[in-house]
Order: C-alpha cells, then structure tokens, then sequence
C-alpha cells in the first residue's frame, strides 16, 4: 500500500519551513528571527480569519488589504486603560513589508507561486525625520544618578558601578542593545581597549573605546568578579544572575526617567555616536566598519546637517541683524511692551 505524503500549503506552514531555512543557514541573529516569526505568525492570523490561509490563495490584491488594516491596527489587544489607543507607527508597518517581501521572494524560490505577490505593492511611505540624539549635558545627568559616591549599601553601590560601565559602553560605542548585552567578560580587552561583539548577519568586528570608559568598566568588572567569579556573563545583577536585553533596556530607561529624558530606548546612544563621530570627522569608511553599517543612514546626514544649519543661523541670523538695527538707541525697561503692566 502506498501512502499519499500530504503537504500543508498553507501561510503558517510555510512560515515555519522558512525559518527553519534561516536558522539552517546559521547566519541570523535569534532576535531578528524571533521578529521573522512574529510578522509571519500575525499574516497568518490574519489570513485565516479572513478566508485565504493558502499562499496559492494570497494575491497582490489581499496583501494590499492586510497593509492597508495594519494602518489602522492598535498596538494591543484587549481593554487597556490609556485615553487613546496608539497605532502602529509608520516604522513598524514598513518593517512588516519588508519581512513580507523576503519571505515571498524565498517562496518562490521554494515554489508554489510563480512570482511574488509583492512585487508590486510600493513599500508603505516612511516619514523621513530628523534622529534624535542624546546630548552630552543629559548624558552627564545620566552618570551623576549612577554615581558610586551615592550608594547605601554595598548591593546599591554595585549597581551603580554597573550602571556607570552600562552608560559608558552605550555611550562611547556604536553598538546595539543585542551587542552590548550579548557581551562576556572575555570580550572585554582592556589592554588594547576594544569591545568584541557579535553583530547582524553573526559578523564579529571590535569596536574601540577611549581611556574613560577602559577605567570605569576595570572598576566594574573588579566589583562584578567577586560576585560573580565564574560567569561569563558581562552584565549581572546584585544577585548574580545575568541580565538579558530586555533588563538592560529598563535600566536604562528608569535613568533616562530620573533624569527627565523623553522616549529613551538603547538605540539613541547608535545614533549618538554617529553623528558624534560625523561632526569629528571620522571618514564614513571607518564608520561604517566600526559600528557595522553597510550604509550610512541619510537621516544621520540630515541631522548633522540640521544642528550645523543652526549653529551658523545665529552668526548670519537676518532677523537678529534687523533687530540690532531697529532698536538702536532705545532702552528697554522691565515690563516694557504690549499687554504688560
């Protein structure tokens, strides 16, 4: 008797033939991964509750459809309590896009459609905006709340010790939140003064960092090794368990709180340094192999460009040159001026 081999065609189905394919390859980070599957695990929801879970069934048309409901989707489910539930940003939708457009173009390398369904749906419009940038007065409000001086207790102090070495390998390094957090203690090579990370596409590179940063990891490594002599792991708690990227992230953002810095997340500290490095002068080259770009963003460029265009604003300023002019010869008095008593 010969058995009839049954395959699912269905979304979902593939989806998980494609991410075995990816992790076969060993070459995709378990984060980026993770997000694989979430954008392929919400396409298919969706796809079933709407009548077409095939990918024989999904057509340009119904793709468009599942764009367009992600414009107007919330970024919950469920009763929540906030005024106004917020929608997914503009970011986030061109993100799922993008990871749509690979999965089919993999598809039809595996078979069964023809052609991508994508190919002609426009990548959903991105808003191009200026990055905002932490300055160096909030960063140095950010090291006064981490430092050891303030500390009660010896658990409290080495928190702070942490936090400080947190700060500066953010600060002084290009690096994303799964470099940093991803890092061991022998990745740390003080001698030479580099930090080893593993980034995208498991490319390891070495990103350097200066004098200050080499001392106040020393201080926090000496503190974290009595603790926690025989872990790997870089960064720890007070009682000694590791922390992941998700306990680094909210440390960071309990700071930024204190120090009253607005929508903190770990990847203003990239951008920070980029643009840092742009105004120094680093050759773009370098830049890009020392924090592992294959490209340059333009909205760096455009940033710098705008932060410049100020700067030089106030020494050609027209209306602060009319203003001179204007009141030349008059003295202004306090409370001098309309509606004022």
């Amino acid at each position: 008797m010969v058995v009839k081999q049954v395959f699912d065609h269905s979304l979902r189905a593939y989806g998980k033939r494609f991410l075995s394919s990816l992790k076969a390859s060993n070459r995709y980070s378990e984060g980026y991964l993770a997000s694989l599957e979430t954008t392929l695990a919400m396409a298919a929801l969706y796809a079933e509750g709407h009548g077409w879970p095939g990918v024989q069934q999904i057509t340009t048309e119904r793709l468009e459809e599942y764009l367009a409901y992600l414009q107007g989707r919330v970024r919950w489910f469920g009763e929540r309590t906030y005024a106004e539930p917020r929608k997914l940003s503009k970011g986030h939708i061109n993100a799922q896009y993008r990871r749509l457009n690979r999965f089919f173009n993999w598809l039809v390398e595996r078979g069964p459609p023809a052609e991508n369904p994508m190919l002609s749906i426009s990548p959903p419009w991105l808003e191009e905006k200026t990055v905002p940038v932490i300055t160096e007065g909030q960063m140095r409000d950010l090291l006064t709340l981490a430092d050891p001086v303030l500390a009660r207790t010896p658990a409290h102090r080495f928190r702070l010790v942490r936090d400080r070495a947190l700060l500066y390998a953010f600060w002084d390094t290009p690096g994303r939140l799964a470099e940093i957090a991803g890092l061991r203690t022998y990745d740390v090579d003080l001698s030479n003064g580099t930090l080893l990370v593993m980034g995208k596409g498991r490319r390891e590179r070495r990103m350097p960092i200066g004098d200050s940063a080499r001392s106040v990891l020393l201080d926090y490594l000496q503190e974290r090794d009595v603790l926690m002599p025989r872990s790997k792991a870089l960064w720890v708690s007070e009682q000694g368990e590791a922390l992941l990227p998700n306990g680094i992230c909210q440390i960071l953002k309990r700071l930024a709180k204190r120090a009253s810095i607005e929508d903190m997340h770990p990847h203003r500290f990239r951008h920070s340094y980029a643009i840092n490095a742009l105004r120094a002068g680093m050759p773009e080259q370098v830049l890009k192999i020392v924090g592992g770009w294959k490209k340059i963003p333009e909205t760096y460029f455009r940033t710098l460009g705008e932060e410049d265009a100020r700067e030089f604003h106030q020494q050609v300023s027209p209306g602060d040159r009319l203003g001179r002019t204007a009141s030349a010869g008059r003295t202004w008095r306090q409370g001098q001026g309309r509606g004022r008593l």
